[in-house]
């Protein structure tokens, strides 16, 4: 199934096999770089040409006071990661549907945050920087 149809189903966000807990959204975003390469002979118009790309995740969560599940991912795994180590962590976005595609590749865990106010849910956010390409294989 075509990644963009699959995109309409239910998505988790896995580091390794482990879902990150309690997830309730997430963000991939895919960026071009350009570079001006305007010349005098560019008739008013700018030009350009297409440089680098990236790509990166931002989710957020719910902090749970319990523990997780043996196969999950939660807050405080996440800021021992983040913290205690420079590795690249391998990231999929995907359904659990046999036959659809799914995005996959090598990130850095570069931000988390926590929120909470009196009387209302603890959440956090993150973000995880792609490095190199992701691709898009199928389960």
């Amino acid at each position: 199934m075509a990644l963009s149809a699959v995109l309409s189903k239910e998505m988790l966000v896995y580091i390794g096999s482990d879902v990150v807990a309690f997830t309730t959204d997430f963000d991939f975003e895919v960026n071009k770089e350009s570079i001006d390469v305007t010349t005098l002979s560019s008739s008013g118009w700018k030009a350009f040409l297409v440089d680098l790309k990236e790509w990166k995740v931002s989710f957020s969560g719910l902090v749970t006071r319990g523990s997780e599940g043996a196969s999950e991912t939660g807050w405080e795994e996440l800021l021992a990661s983040l913290i205690g180590s420079d590795a690249t962590l391998t990231i999929s976005i995907k359904t659990t549907t046999s036959g659809d595609q799914y995005i996959t590749g090598s990130v850095y865990l570069t931000s988390l945050k926590m929120s909470g106010s009196v009387s209302d849910k603890l959440t956090y956010s993150g973000e995880m920087q792609g490095t190199g390409a992701f691709t898009t294989p199928t389960l």
